[in-house]
């Protein structure tokens, strides 16, 4: 009951669906009336999936077993509400609104700080916003060794999305509404894309890298430039990538991690290319390494390429801010902090 009035408050608060906040509250902790020692069992013939620390630590499985519950017990098919109940305790690296709210309700349920001490703050932290909240919660459990018994790859996955987002909101540029032209994009840090987003893809960009250091292109006009580009008909993301990377840098795409997107909307009457999704489109954006073969291809058609430099992220930097692309300068410390943090992992 008093997850659900903690869920019911945060949802009038944020904007959020009260009925479904509310039914998370009353349901998220439904298995829990299973022993522990049947836990993993049950989960197991139901056809779960089960991860290492939910096989040392079995109570994790709770949150599983009761959006299971919800949706074949009591016949609950809303997405949102079976997300939000198989992530509470663990959180997970994509997360919605939902997700994180009934997180927080359920950790401001309890009576009393004197059992978490994180409470009080996560108390404060809320009315800012729900993000404030969790940092809170992240900071405090992997502050010292052995607060948690394991580590869920869900929490880790969650704590990983959460200072990428931390990270995003300092850059305030890249944070920002960006305008080329007749293209407003706003960037959204993620490290995978939903099946209609993927629908939408029209453009690919990369930080390139050699090793630790970044690969910049300059045109023949004089501007440094973010490597990427328009995707051909039929083409898909990666091959359009490779076939850029060959155009502009002359080199060959060695891998390519996702660390976000620009969700695009043009006020253009038409699309800048008759197959591109039209008003709104996104361009991909990633990091990956690639290998230096030779010269760009520079195709007729294309951006004129002049300069491929391979230099330090400081450096970088300095070359689009001094020409006055802070959204590249942001752009590529986006992504080179993304691979610092994966090469971390």
């Amino acid at each position: 009951m008093e997850v659900a009035n903690q869920a019911q408050q945060l949802a009038q608060r944020y904007d959020q669906d009260v009925h479904i906040a509310v039914l998370g509250g009353w349901l998220h902790d439904m298995s829990t009336v299973i022993p522990d020692q049947h836990k993993l069992e049950l989960a197991l013939q139901l056809g779960l999936e089960v991860v290492d620390a939910e096989r040392q630590v079995p109570f994790l499985l709770h949150q599983k077993l009761s959006a299971w519950m919800a949706e074949h017990v009591f016949g609950l098919d809303e997405p949102a509400l079976l997300s939000a109940i198989s992530c509470h305790t663990t959180l997970k690296g994509k997360m919605a609104q939902m997700d994180k709210l009934l997180f927080i309700a359920d950790k401001l349920s309890w009576a009393s700080s004197d059992s978490a001490p994180y409470l009080s703050l996560m108390r404060q932290a809320v009315d800012g916003s729900l993000d404030d909240a969790i940092d809170v919660y992240v900071d405090y459990i992997f502050g010292e060794p052995g607060r948690l018994a394991v580590v869920h790859p869900w929490m880790q996955a969650a704590r990983r999305t959460l200072e990428m987002e931390r990270y995003y909101r300092s850059l305030s540029t890249l944070s920002s509404p960006i305008v080329w032209g007749p293209v407003t994009a706003s960037f959204q840090p993620a490290a995978q894309l939903s099946p209609q987003q993927q629908a939408l893809i029209s453009n690919v960009s990369i930080v390139p890298m050699v090793g630790n250091q970044v690969v910049m292109i300059r045109l023949t006009d004089g501007r440094w430039e973010l490597p990427g580009g328009t995707m051909e008909p039929g083409e898909l993301p990666l091959e359009g990538l490779r076939r850029e990377v060959v155009e502009e840098i002359g080199g060959t795409l060695l891998d390519y991690q996702v660390f976000g997107y620009f969700d695009c909307r043009s006020s253009s009457d038409v699309p800048y290319r008759p197959h591109i999704p039209h008003p709104q489109f996104i361009r991909l954006a990633g990091y990956g390494q690639v290998q230096l073969d030779g010269q760009p291809l520079n195709p007729l058609d294309g951006e004129q390429v002049e300069i491929v430099d391979v230099v330090s992220m400081e450096e970088a930097e300095q070359r689009f801010r001094s020409t006055g692309r802070h959204d590249l300068a942001d752009f590529y410390l986006m992504g080179y902090k993304a691979w610092q943090y994966d090469q971390s992992e």
